[in-house]
């Protein structure tokens, strides 16, 4: 299938029915408006946003993600940018507002002309391309007035299509490096009901607090659970030696410690105290055996009800206060060494 896709793509390579870039300038001061089309948010949208909006100053520019936006309203002058893809239904749009707009540009980062470019990638991935490539390559032909691409490499490759190099241009955001505050949930698999229990609190607390993360032990199942939302990481269980070398190697802000109502949690220890010390966490605990018998409240850790705005609540409070983190965990560290002598 690959090789009869590959017959019918891009031979001799693209080219563009309408003027090409030789005889664009660099920017067009009489578009009034400019659309981004996109496919959800990515790699290519968050480095090259930036360097595509320069290219028409003075302009209002909007995104649109083609994935849940079904159609557009087009002003007269209207500039449109096509990043990588455009569906059947996108290229059906534009082209009933075609003489309304001023331009329509195609931008590529990576090589999705040639199929033979493709062969060391993954089959499924690389019969997606081609397949969506070839969809859309009658479309690109007929409807774009230039192509602009990420590198010299590509610009050298299709150089008879005279195509414009938008380099990235990463925006300060992007750049930015702030310290995240790590919340780790290592239970096991005896704990599946907790992992459940606590996907509202994770959702509530990243909804809060941009700076949080987590991470969370699971199988493939609780990672399905969380996979939507951001900053969390399904880390697979480890065996007890390589948890041990894992937890003494890796820092954690805030441990968490839940315990739902069942005969089998009713034999647990408070062990997990100790993971936490180990890796400089403060614990927060359901206040139930056998941690309301073990923690001094607000003291060597917090102790909250199963209710999860409650743990919302509590939680955001910690991330936002790194010195009530740190007392929190220096006295957790000084009464686990008061236990050893």
């Amino acid at each position: 299938m690959d090789e009869l896709i590959r017959k019918a793509l891009f031979k001799p390579y693209l080219k563009l029915n309408k003027q090409s870039s030789e005889t664009q300038p660099e920017s067009w001061p009489e578009c009034r408006s400019l659309l981004i089309l996109h496919e959800g948010n990515s790699p290519t949208l968050a480095y090259f946003e930036a360097a595509i909006r320069s290219r028409f100053p003075g302009t209002v520019c909007q995104l649109v993600d083609t994935l849940t936006t079904p159609s557009i309203e087009v002003d007269k002058g209207t500039a449109i940018v096509v990043i990588r893809f455009i569906s059947t239904e996108w290229q059906r749009e534009i082209v009933r507002n075609i003489d309304d707009l001023s331009q329509v540009v195609y931008f590529m980062d990576d090589d999705l002309f040639d199929p033979s470019a493709l062969t060391a990638l993954p089959k499924a991935y690389r019969t997606k391309i081609i397949r969506r490539s070839a969809a859309q390559h009658r479309w690109l032909t007929t409807y774009c007035d230039t192509i602009w691409v990420s590198t010299p490499w590509l610009a050298n490759k299709y150089a008879h299509l005279n195509p414009d190099v938008v380099p990235a241009q990463p925006t300060p955001r992007l750049l930015a490096v702030t310290r995240p505050v790590k919340i780790a949930y290592h239970g096991s698999s005896s704990h599946q009901a907790e992992k459940y229990w606590l996907r509202e609190v994770v959702e509530g607390v990243l909804s809060q607090c941009p700076q949080a993360s987590f991470e969370i032990f699971g199988e493939h199942e609780i990672y399905k659970l969380y996979r939507d939302l951001p900053r969390v990481t399904v880390l697979h269980p480890m065996s007890w030696q390589n948890y041990l070398d894992y937890t003494q190697h890796h820092r954690v802000d805030i441990g968490l410690a839940p315990l739902l109502e069942s005969e089998f949690n009713m034999a647990r220890g408070p062990v997990k105290f100790y993971d936490f010390v180990r890796m400089g966490a403060v614990g927060v605990y359901s206040n139930c055996a056998p941690y309301s018998d073990f923690i001094e409240q607000n003291v060597n850790g917090v102790l909250l009800n199963n209710d999860p705005q409650k743990w919302i609540d509590t939680l955001s409070l910690l991330v936002n206060s790194g010195q009530k983190r740190q007392a929190l965990a220096n006295n957790a560290k000084e009464y686990t060494y008061s236990l050893m002598h």
